[in-house]
């Protein structure tokens, strides 16, 4: 077969979040492994770094857009603005497309979804959704408040339920999306995301430390893992939380931890660039999430041997955690639930262990090498029917 060509679509690679950690993880695997072509094009990164290592044979198309900077505006010029860069966008990818002759095009949920399959292309289209059908309506109501931001998330989550409909394949990450998008859509096909660290036993256990790892923003629900942690430390104050991440709510998360006197049993780390080093150095993960895909800190975490205490939010934490078994699902939204299932793993050694181990073998069912085989198969076959259509 002839090299396969690639187009893929993402907003930044700045980002040290999971959905960037993934892309650059399959496209490596794919030029390095595999002998694919691929070329990656951004519409917010306005700067050059890449926050993740990506291969020398991949390219970058950076188009600087900045749909972040109207994101603040009011309503109205938000829209118009938001109409303008659009129009520019799909003219720019269309020029691309011209020229790169790609065979497949990749969107990962990102705005370009609204037009992709509008292209002037013979190639195929995916789109690879992150998140849950929902995504829209989650990203709104939890930054904004009242009806009219309900009623316009639910205007964008229709909107992006009729796009994904007229992609050729719709990927998703968990079995409870596929059942979900599958009510709607004919074209719906799981493949998990790669687990991103090699499988490996931690040599101490011992550790009185909880990790949490992610953006400090509402998704994340860290204000609820805060209130959690007063009811935690009232029993076990030698115990300590670590937060890993960045975040626009930084400094209101971090002035609710000194305002209820819990500097030093809650710490905010900030980034680090050597995350997999504090998996090891933790004694179990904890993730307050009000929403996800297939959240890539959990197969992170359980790669480094931690069992997991998480909110059993959409949809991927039940796709990875079986209650009791590698760790504990709460009910999303359930503090003193929360609480009481980060205490009973503390107070339990014994299983904390029996967790660990079990947790290393739910991660090796999500080595990139198995992953990638299943990407690449779907590839060839959607080349395959673009050839013989």
């Amino acid at each position: 077969m002839a090299e396969m060509r690639l187009l893929y679509f993402i907003p930044t690679l700045l980002n040290h979040g999971g959905m960037e950690r993934v892309l650059t993880s399959k496209v490596n695997y794919l030029v390095d492994k595999m002998g694919y072509r691929i070329t990656i094009v951004t519409t917010d990164q306005m700067s050059r770094g890449c926050y993740f290592s990506l291969s020398e044979k991949v390219d970058l198309i950076h188009l600087d857009l900045d749909f972040n900077s109207h994101f603040e505006k009011a309503l109205i010029l938000k829209y118009f603005s938001h109409q303008l860069k659009m129009i520019k966008y799909k003219k720019e990818v269309q020029k691309l497309v011209d020229i790169i002759k790609p065979d497949i095009l990749i969107s990962l949920g990102g705005k370009e979804i609204d037009f992709i399959y509008k292209l002037k292309t013979n190639a195929a289209i995916v789109c690879e959704m992150h998140f849950s059908m929902n995504i829209r309506t989650q990203f709104l109501v939890s930054r904004k408040r009242g009806l009219l931001w309900t009623v316009l998330g639910n205007i964008r989550t229709n909107q992006l339920k009729n796009t994904t409909k007229k992609v050729d394949k719709l990927i998703v990450l968990t079995n409870q999306d596929k059942n979900q998008w599958g009510k709607t859509h004919q074209n719906v096909l799981h493949i998990p995301n790669p687990a991103t660290f090699e499988v490996r036993k931690r040599e101490n256990e011992d550790y009185k430390t909880v990790i949490s790892v992610g953006r400090l923003d509402p998704q994340k629900g860290y204000s609820m893992l805060i209130d959690t942690w007063v009811r935690v430390q009232e029993k076990h104050p030698e115990w300590i939380l670590n937060i890993f991440g960045t975040g626009d709510l930084k400094e209101q998360l971090e002035g609710k931890i000194n305002a209820l006197g819990l500097k030093g049993n809650i710490n905010s780390k900030g980034k680090s660039d050597e995350i997999e080093n504090e998996y090891l150095k933790s004694s179990f993960f904890v993730m307050s999430s009000l929403y996800e895909g297939l959240p890539m800190v959990l197969l992170e975490s359980m790669s480094c041997g931690l069992p997991v205490v998480s909110f059993d939010c959409e949809w991927g934490p039940r796709e990875i955690i079986t209650n009791g078994y590698n760790g504990f699902l709460v009910e999303t939204g359930d503090v003193n639930q929360l609480a009481d299932k980060i205490c009973q793993m503390i107070e339990n050694p014994e299983l904390r262990t029996t967790m660990s181990l079990n947790a290393l073998e739910v991660a090796k069912k999500y080595d990139i090498s198995i992953v990638m085989k299943k990407w690449d198969a779907l590839f060839k076959e959607l080349k395959n029917s673009n050839v013989s259509a």
